[in-house]
């Protein structure tokens, strides 16, 4: 069979790209599959979920890391993301760019009314993107970061201008916390958006009960829902279960009707369950890489040597032993993408020897290995500091709770994190801003890879142009040992014969779930 030469394959992807991350996008289906349905729906069923994601509070604009799929039961988004990583239509039913990049104009829907009874329209978009930029605590600033204010053009069509050259990021990034809305009447009256948001979404459901980090029950809201494929249940209770062996022996007990799991055994023991046909599986590869984060302006880290010898020091096959083959080896955020440059070689494979000499080189090094604990990278970590050893390293664990690591790592409180919580956006300037530059501050000089970021960021550039700009930015990111991938888990739902739609959930692939259209046969 031949092969495209590359330009051509590159430009075949581009065009692929292009309709997903389409700066025009007509209306269509929203996201979610509402599932192949075997049975009558039952609209009085109750949803019994457990997982392991932390949810310390509910406002969308000061989401805590794990939180988000909880949110999109109560909250309607400005877009989404289906199962196939497509950005459709949410709350917005089109979005266009000016043809000079100034601005990105929102059509919004006309039929959709906050459950305190507030409309929804241009002016709430407004007052949440403006709460979203201006909250001092607020999460989502850097994904708002390019818009300089809304214009409510009419009731149904917002315009969101843009810094110039900036913007590509948008439609994707709207489909996340950034993109939720809240009835700008519950923002005003001070409504505790975190412990008791009550009727201030538009969300297929309303919460009736929540403690962070261990409950959260939602109803279905009165009225009739937008979207059909949404809202088909009676409620949700869902509760947090570290433990994945737990979280299976629940569903196989009938205490739960849906989970999630990713370590090793727990895949191995669903996918046995499933080919039995006690259970529902569907496993599915995780686009978040499980790797190393590094903070290379603290302590030995500043020595690029010492972060070489660590990424020289780590076998991703035996990582991947770890795991009975389920984390797939990888050395690219973004493999068999235009935003990857399939001719680019990762500059530290593993070398055991060559680790050795540059920690002796050095005079030796030390470093705290920070990992969640109980969490399916407890064990490559490990291993990871077991190899580090072996290099002449000096590397010590640090157990943290899984509800604190990624905000003390964020905080500057970790040199270094073995992590599976990057998450390459699906566009990549979003990675960009959270990862180099925004939230996670990778990068040590931000000022030097500005100039291409921006360029990269441009949402009048062709794909394959911002293409370009990206190979870049990733091929500085892995000689600077800013991250080190390692693998992509799996991610393995797991439900009872009676749920319908859990199949492909949408963001499943990143470790997190949107439940908005799942439903529950009767018998």
């Amino acid at each position: 069979m031949s092969r495209l030469p590359h330009r051509r394959r590159l430009a075949a992807a581009a065009v692929t790209l292009l309709a997903t991350l389409a700066v025009g996008a007509c209306s269509g289906n929203p996201a979610g599959d509402p599932g192949a349905t075997t049975g009558e729906i039952d609209p009085n069923a109750v949803l019994r979920v457990t997982a392991s994601s932390p949810f310390q509070n509910l406002d969308p604009a000061q989401l805590a890391p794990g939180g988000y799929p909880y949110l999109t039961l109560i909250y309607d988004r400005l877009t989404m993301v289906d199962s196939k990583d497509q950005i459709v239509p949410g709350l917005a039913t089109s979005w266009t760019f000016a043809a000079d990049g100034s601005y990105l104009e929102l059509a919004l829907r006309n039929d959709v009314t906050f459950h305190d009874g507030t409309p929804f329209d241009a002016n709430a978009v407004k007052v949440n993107i403006e709460r979203g930029q201006t909250l001092s605590t607020s999460t989502i600033k850097q994904d708002l970061a390019d818009i300089t204010g809304v214009t409510v053009v009419n009731a149904q069509t917002a315009r969101l201008n843009l810094k110039p050259g900036t913007g590509a990021v948008l439609p994707s990034a709207l489909a996340t916390a950034a993109g939720m809305m809240v009835s700008p009447k519950a923002i005003a009256d001070g409504v505790n958006l975190k412990l008791a948001p009550g009727d201030a979404g538009s969300g297929p459901y309303v919460v009736t009960e929540f403690v962070p980090n261990e409950k959260y029950v939602v109803k279905r809201a009165k009225g009739t829902y937008w979207d059909p494929n949404a809202g088909r249940l009676a409620g949700m209770e869902i509760t947090r279960v570290p433990q994945g062996a737990t979280r299976i022996n629940g569903v196989i007990n009938g205490q739960t009707d849906l989970s999630f799991v990713s370590s090793a055994n727990e895949i191995t023991e669903a996918r046995q369950l499933g080919q039995a046909g006690q259970l529902k599986v569907t496993t599915r590869p995780f686009r978040s890489v499980l790797g190393i984060l590094l903070r290379a302006n603290k302590g030995d880290l500043k020595d690029k040597r010492v972060r070489e010898a660590i990424a020289r020091s780590i076998d991703p096959a035996a990582i991947k032993a770890l795991f009975a083959d389920t984390c797939t080896p990888t050395r690219s955020i973004y493999p068999n993408s235009p935003w990857a440059d399939p001719a680019a070689k990762y500059p530290y494979e593993f070398d055991l020897a060559k680790a050795k000499a540059l920690i002796a080189e050095v005079g030796g090094a030390k470093v705290s290995v920070s990992f969640s604990a109980g969490t399916n990278t407890e064990q490559p970590a490990t291993a990871m500091q077991a190899a580090m050893s072996q290099a002449g390293i000096t590397a010590t664990l640090n157990p943290t709770p899984n509800s604190e690591t990624e905000a003390r790592f964020i905080a500057g409180d970790f040199e270094l994190e073995v992590s599976n919580t990057f998450n390459p956006r699906l566009d990549p300037a979003g990675t960009v801003n959270n990862y180099l530059t925004g939230n996670y501050k990778l990068a040590t000089n931000p000022e030097a890879i500005a100039p291409i970021a921006a360029k990269a960021g441009d949402p009048r550039s062709s794909v394959e142009e911002r293409a370009k700009q990206y190979h870049q930015l990733w091929e500085q990111m892995f000689a600077e040992a800013w991250f080190i991938p390692i693998c992509n888990l799996t991610n393995a739902t797991i439900a009872s014969p009676k749920v319908v739609g859990a199949e492909q959930l949408p963001w499943t692939n990143l470790g997190l779930f949107d439940l908005r259209t799942v439903a529950m046969t009767k018998g």
